[in-house]
This record gives C-alpha cells, sequence and structure tokens, in this order.
C-alpha cells in the first residue's frame, strides 16, 4: 500500500508489458518501473513509456534515435523484436517523458489480473463483507443492559 502511494509523488510509475515488441529485454508479462526524465536529458538507447500519436493505449518501446527540429525533438522509436523503426515520429511534448528503470517478470500480469474487472467486483464484495462482518462483531461484542 505504501508503494501505492509513495511511489506517484516521486514520479515513479509502473506499466505492463502486453507485447512481444520489446523481446528479448522486456517480455510480455514484465512490469516495468519508469522514472520522468526531462526531454533534454533522453538519449538513444533509452526505453520510453508514450502514447503514439492517434494510438489510445501506452506503448514501451526504444529510442532509436533524436532528431531535432525547430519545433523541438522529435524522437524516433523502436520495438527491439521490430524488423524496421515505428512508423510515427514522436514529438517530445511536455516537460519529462517516462523512462524504463527496472522490470519485474512476469509481475505486469499479476498487476493486470488484479485490476481487470471481475477481480475489482470481487475485491469491492469481499471489502463489504469484511465490513459487515466488523459492524456485527462490533454490535455482538456490547454488554447486553438490562433495565
Amino acid at each position: 500500500m505504501t508503494v501505492a502511494v509513495v511511489a506517484p509523488l516521486l514520479g515513479i510509475g509502473f506499466s505492463s508489458v502486453l507485447t512481444g515488441s520489446m523481446r528479448p529485454a522486456h517480455a510480455p508479462g514484465d512490469l516495468l518501473i519508469t522514472y520522468p526524465v526531462t526531454v533534454n536529458d533522453l538519449k538513444e538507447g533509452q526505453v520510453i513509456v508514450f502514447t503514439p500519436p492517434d494510438e489510445n493505449a501506452l506503448f514501451a518501446h526504444r529510442i532509436a534515435s533524436i532528431q531535432t527540429t525547430a519545433a523541438g525533438p522529435v524522437l524516433v522509436t523502436k520495438g527491439d523484436a521490430n524488423p524496421a523503426p515505428d512508423a510515427w515520429r514522436l514529438a517530445a511534448s511536455g516537460p519529462r517523458i517516462p523512462v524504463v528503470v527496472a522490470s519485474l517478470p512476469q509481475l505486469g500480469s499479476a498487476l493486470s489480473w488484479l485490476q481487470s474487472p471481475p477481480v475489482r467486483s470481487i475485491n469491492v464484495a469481499l471489502l463489504g463483507l469484511l465490513l459487515t462482518a466488523a459492524s456485527v462483531i462490533g454490535i455482538l461484542r456490547q454488554p447486553v443492559r438490562t433495565a
């Protein structure tokens, strides 16, 4: 629980690997730990987590090259297992971009499972049962008053 509260305050992020595009460095099911880095500190070879243009999902791909333009840096990314760089070019917007600093094998699968709607529903139901049981026990432990 402490990690869930403190990590975001420090800028630390977590992302699950969903595909094999980053094999062998990161396999599906791995949990990526990220830390935001200023755009000027990005380097070729770093793995970043980003949302590509016209996409809704997060991607974790390696920076293949950094192009300098009048509008600012433009990143060319590539999955390690992919034969060619990604078709999009990523304008480095915003002051910081999450860079992968560690990977925990298979913990991403566990995190994804825990966040799935059926498991969340079960957890909410269990929490409700636990609170109800605690209330009933509290009521039953009260001394009986006689008139």
